[in-house]
């Protein structure tokens, strides 16, 4: 298996949250969404930047690897997580609600 430059480990791509039971059914406003990543890059200090759709939520400084987890709280809608480092990116689709 190789190395990516950069890995989202969560949310899951194309996935619906919060994943849960509702009795009897309701209406999600919002939920708590937990991220995690991974970028890795040959050799150096780089940068790196995350979000959710169009806004930054955090960056940082790293030497070869970096890994994140964070927790958000986000709108029921349509939400893409994204993340860019100095040698790769990715971005991540998913549903609140």
């Amino acid at each position: 298996m190789s190395q990516e430059p950069v890995n989202t480990v969560y949310p899951i791509d194309g996935a619906t949250y919060p994943i849960v039971d509702i009795t009897p059914p309701g209406t999600v406003h919002s939920a708590y969404i937990t991220a995690s990543f991974g970028t890795t890059c040959a050799g150096g200090e780089y940068q790196v930047e995350w979000g959710f759709d169009g806004a930054s939520i955090g960056q940082g400084r790293f030497y070869d690897q970096m890994s994140v987890q964070l927790v958000q709280k986000l709108p029921a809608s349509s939400h893409t997580f994204w993340v860019v480092s100095d040698c790769g990116k990715a971005e991540v689709k998913f549903e609140i609600g």
